[in-house]
């Protein structure tokens, strides 16, 4: 016992000399590693501004007006008592993340875009920091677009990182704009201010409202279950307009790449009436996507009885052009199939629904057994 005892005093002394040492090492180097931090900063400020002998934080909040991008710094840059533009540090996501250093002249117009951290997948989302991509930058004014495939041109089999360097660059563009047109005399923008869609899944109601619009709805409970518990079904609803049945939406989930709940609605012509996205645990980077109107816009007025298989992004031979009817997330393929299979068993089920009896078409002759999109497990 006084073994154990004294084992535990002497190791409780080296614990506490191991956390003195470790502040002390911290007191230390902090001071050493924010110096290089900020002397790292200054170099790219003198890259951004060459003609600038100094720059100046700025202490004024410059707010960023999306919680998905966010401003770490901002710096004016000087010649004597002349201010020549200003820097926004600023951090976004793009296939995973990347850190900019955005500089707007007093024209309003972008100097060379400076890579600070890109963590997206190297040799392909990394080559946004490279030529041709990043160069096409410098020079834009903060009012066009910024729109890839328009006036930005995206790197192939990496249109996630393109679009959210593209992003990035116009937010943090904007605001140094703006805080010069204020503070210093610069012109102020002609255009609208950027709006930064927050992407998000949508309640019930609002997704019904938007399904079947002008709509009652009212409880179903005779749906079934899914498909063998790999899609379950929660919730669904009649949908009438002045008397007479617009349609069924139904409320499933399933597997995407990890879990989500689609709202489903079926026309009685066995068409869709969309989809729309309740809840999901995908990444916010990659699978969220399914949340925006640009994908679950592409299944409204698609045929129940389509095969709902997908397309992965790229060129596709000739004879394999019509393979797919849904074009895949671009870098979540996985994300893409499950979506897919969880609204073609929804969809089906809400045709038979309304085929009985409701007023709705019946499957075709010789509709037959379909197949799911084949997912990988997951761990």
């Amino acid at each position: 016992m006084k073994t154990m005892v004294k084992l535990s005093f002497v190791l409780g002394i080296y614990a506490a000399i191991a956390c003195v040492a470790l502040a002390g090492v911290y007191i230390l180097t902090a001071p050493r590693i924010a110096a290089a931090a900020r002397a790292e900063v200054n170099a790219s400020l003198g890259a951004i501004f060459p003609e600038a002998d100094d720059f100046v934080e700025v202490t004024d909040e410059v707010e960023s007006p999306s919680s998905s991008i966010a401003f770490n710094g901002a710096f004016l840059a000087k010649k004597g008592d002349g201010v020549l533009g200003m820097v926004v540090k600023a951090t976004g996501a793009t296939y995973k993340s990347t850190t900019l250093l955005v500089g707007v002249d007093m024209k309003r117009a972008l100097r060379p875009l400076v890579f600070m951290e890109n963590t997206d997948t190297p040799g392909l989302g990394t080559k946004t920091s490279e030529e041709p991509f990043a160069g096409q930058f410098a020079g834009k004014s903060l009012d066009d677009a910024y729109a890839v495939g328009k006036d930005i041109q995206a790197i192939s089999g990496a249109t996630i990182s393109s679009k959210g360097v593209a992003l990035i660059a116009r937010v943090a563009g904007y605001a140094a704009g703006e805080y010069l047109a204020s503070t210093h005399g610069a012109p102020a923008g002609k255009g609208a201010a950027p709006v930064v869609a927050e992407l998000a899944p949508m309640g019930d109601e609002k997704a019904l409202a938007e399904l079947f619009p002008d709509c009652e709805f009212e409880p179903v409970g005779d749906l079934g279950n899914g498909l063998e518990r790999t899609i379950v079904f929660d919730a669904a609803w009649v949908a009438r307009k002045d008397g007479k049945t617009a349609g069924v939406a139904v409320k499933a989930r399933g597997q995407t790449y990890k879990a989500s709940t689609l709202i489903v609605g079926v026309r009685p012509d066995r068409t869709l009436a969309g989809m729309r996205v309740s809840a999901t645990s995908d990444s916010k980077n990659y699978g969220y996507e399914m949340l925006n109107p640009e994908f679950y816009g592409v299944f409204a007025g698609m045929s129940v009885d389509a095969r709902f298989t997908v397309r992965a992004g790229g060129a596709v031979a000739e004879a394999e052009a019509d393979a797919g009817e849904i074009d895949s997330i671009s870098g979540a393929t996985v994300t893409t199939l499950g979506v897919a299979n969880i609204v073609k068993v929804a969809a089906l089920s809400g045709a038979a629904w309304l085929a009985d009896g409701k007023g709705g078409k019946a499957a075709p002759a010789g509709a037959g057994p379909f197949s799911l999109n084949e997912l990988p497990e997951q761990e």
